[in-house]
């Protein structure tokens, strides 16, 4: 068991990039939480950190209450970067952070349940959260949250919502600054020097991602983008060009299907292997 957690000491964190239309929502998501957990009228740090919008999502974020960093003009670009910027706001007495993505909703209880679950759980450095999509739903989709409960290379990704100690953050000296797949480059430190466990809480997530090339097709890009990183050693922005594409990979559901088959029982190999590994996952 570990220091009991003061409320107080969690801060949110949450990138954002022309999103005016979700961050109102998803700000408003985390100060309900807050008050839940707190009581009525109790202002919770939440830190919006804008990667250089266009639109208004800077302006939005402010009169929603929230904290907002924006990007100077000489400042590196990408998630990674934009995360560490909005980190360095946070107030020293903040002992964990919480990396949200601006297209994701916290449950009521969210904080409630960590405050339960961190000081109980020996070691508790790093976690992340399950995950339900909304407004679809189906099958295929289904299938994604569960295996979003396993904890692996393959299957942990930032839109689970990432509660980092302070401490671990530091060590690890922050997100890579690379435009994409920083949360993957994250984990994979993070799993050489802590176990990353899964947390009780279920966020609700946005289908949107699956709007213009469908859920099997982006499955496919996604196991395809993994693996040239993970094991053929492609830079972010290499395949940054390769994931903007939305007709890359565009398959028939027959090889979707299949390949959607493998990647689940691969993800199953990661995760028993996992669990027979001291300390913690892939």
């Amino acid at each position: 068991a570990g220091k009991a957690l003061d409320r107080f000491e969690v801060a949110v964190i949450i990138p954002a990039y022309n999103e005016a239309r979700m961050v109102e929502q998803c700000i408003n998501s985390v100060q309900k939480a807050f008050d839940y957990a707190r009581g009525p009228s109790t202002e919770g740090v939440i830190i919006v950190s804008d990667g250089g919008s266009k639109d208004d999502t800077a302006a939005v974020a402010r009169k929603a209450g929230a904290v907002v960093v924006e990007t100077k003009a000489d400042d590196p670009r990408g998630r990674g970067p934009c995360l560490n910027r909005g980190t360095q706001r946070v107030p020293e007495k903040c002992r964990y952070f919480l990396y949200l993505h601006v297209d994701c909703r916290l449950p009521l209880n969210f904080f409630v349940e960590l405050e339960r679950f961190a000081p109980t759980t020996k070691d508790f450095r790093i976690g992340f959260c399950k995950m339900r999509f909304f407004p679809r739903g189906g099958l295929v989709l289904r299938i994604f949250e569960w295996l979003a409960e396993f904890e692996s290379v393959f299957s942990t990704f930032g839109d689970q919502g990432l509660i980092v100690s302070k401490e671990l953050y530091q060590r690890l000296d922050g997100f890579p600054p690379q435009v994409l797949l920083e949360d993957v480059e994250f984990l994979r430190r993070a799993r050489k020097i802590a176990r990353i466990h899964a947390l009780p809480m279920t966020l609700a997530v946005s289908a949107r991602k699956f709007d213009d090339r469908g859920p099997l097709t982006y499955m496919a890009q996604c196991i395809v983008v993994l693996n040239l990183y993970i094991f053929f050693g492609w830079s972010p922005s290499r395949l940054l060009k390769l994931y903007g594409n939305p007709d890359f990979l565009r398959l028939g559901k027959g090889i979707s299907y299949v390949i959607g088959t493998l990647a689940f029982l691969l993800v199953l190999l990661l995760y028993y292997r996992s669990k027979n590994k001291a300390g913690g996952g892939v």
